[in-house]
């Protein structure tokens, strides 16, 4: 027969559940839990809109720049394109 020892019958204050660490019915704890998780998802949310916000500002400059040397490349062939136009007119 095994014998029970002291430690193994009595609970201690660690396992007592307090009322801050009990889940009402709703399963998402108590009012103010809830505004500080919607706080903090907004927060969350803020803080990724502002990146992509910035990142999508750096694309578009980044556009452009790339559209700026594409102009500045078909200004700088044209000379060559009226030149070669100008020999296959001779022909």
């Amino acid at each position: 027969m095994a014998t029970l020892r002291y430690s193994d019958s009595v609970r201690s204050s660690h396992d007592i559940d307090h009322q801050g660490n009990i889940r009402h019915l709703t399963g998402t704890g108590n009012i103010y839990q809830q505004l500080d998780g919607l706080e903090r998802e907004e927060a969350r949310l803020q803080t990724q809109y502002e990146m992509w916000a910035a990142r999508a500002l750096r694309i578009e400059d980044r556009i452009a720049q790339i559209d700026a040397q594409r102009r500045a490349l078909l200004a700088a062939l044209e000379p060559a394109v009226r030149d070669a136009e100008r020999d296959l007119e001779l022909f």
